[in-house]
């Protein structure tokens, strides 16, 4: 029975994670991807105090941080400027401190921003991720967080294929993919070809819902994302973490518990029976 993370990412401009985490833990859920995102969850700002405290209130709900991500408008990892590059290395040093500090053991990561105007060529943008990517990962391994890189239609591996050559070229545990639904389905890869691709490089699954004709991370059903496909190629992965609702929805509970009923058949732990 697969068990449901929830990422945060509904809440980012209306509920402090510490809030969220107590809500959706009464709810039944023990599994969170926290969105780093003032004012949900500062990245500055947000003393030591403050982050033994939201550690606490996860352990005293009997909860972990499965993961934690960082929306992409402000950094980019792949820039062809080197002092954006270096900024955003910073950031995410600081995001790495902030999921040790929670016991967090993977942070996710957009590998950069592409215009789909004109786009540099992939050996470009590869080579600017890897500069990035070998300064942050010494980091990363000294505090014990690993790496997820995300395929993400915008970004610079938006597809398995290229996700997986990416993340091969590093001799690190520290370093895995996240592997997208509805990003998948958006560039109308097969999810199970992707799934299996990345089977053995999997650390974090998001599931979503979308068409192909908008990017859209909807609750499930206004969609066509094959989610019973998606549940299947991840057993047949042989996934045992937990699947990720990134859900973007204006009223995030609603669309949780709406798309936790729609999947629970299709191996997936229950849905919560009824507002607690």
């Amino acid at each position: 029975m697969r068990q449901i993370a929830v990422n945060t990412y509904g809440y980012i401009w209306s509920t402090p994670a510490a809030d969220c985490v107590r809500r959706l833990s009464e709810l039944g859920y023990r599994n969170f991807e926290l969105m780093i995102h003032p004012p949900h969850l500062p990245l500055d700002g947000f003393p030591a105090q403050s982050r033994r405290e939201l550690r606490t209130v996860v352990e005293t709900a009997g909860a972990k941080v499965s993961s934690m991500n960082m929306p992409s408008l402000d950094h980019n990892m792949a820039s062809p400027f080197s002092r954006v590059r270096d900024a955003s290395v910073a950031m995410f040093r600081d995001a790495i401190d902030l999921a040790a500090d929670l016991g967090c053991p993977w942070l996710v990561v957009v590998p950069g921003r592409m215009s789909p105007l004109f786009p540099p060529k992939e050996a470009d943008r590869r080579a600017w991720m890897t500069e990035s990517v070998e300064k942050l990962l010494p980091h990363a391994e000294r505090r014990g967080v690993g790496l997820a890189i995300e395929n993400v239609p915008f970004a610079s591996f938006p597809d398995a294929a290229s996700l997986e050559a990416f993340v091969r070229q590093f001799a690190s545990p520290a370093i895995g993919a996240c592997y997208d639904a509805a990003n998948g389905h958006f560039i109308g890869e097969s999810l199970t070809d992707g799934v299996a691709r990345l089977a053995d490089l999997l650390r974090v699954v998001h599931l979503s819902d979308t068409n192909r004709q908008v990017w859209r991370h909807d609750r499930i059903g206004l969609g066509d994302v094959p989610v019973a496909e998606f549940a299947r190629a991840l057993d047949a992965a042989r996934f045992d973490g937990p699947c990720t609702f990134e859900i973007i929805d204006a009223d995030p509970e609603a669309a949780l518990l709406e798309s936790h009923r729609a999947v629970e058949g299709l191996g997936f732990a229950p849905a919560p029976r009824e507002h607690a």
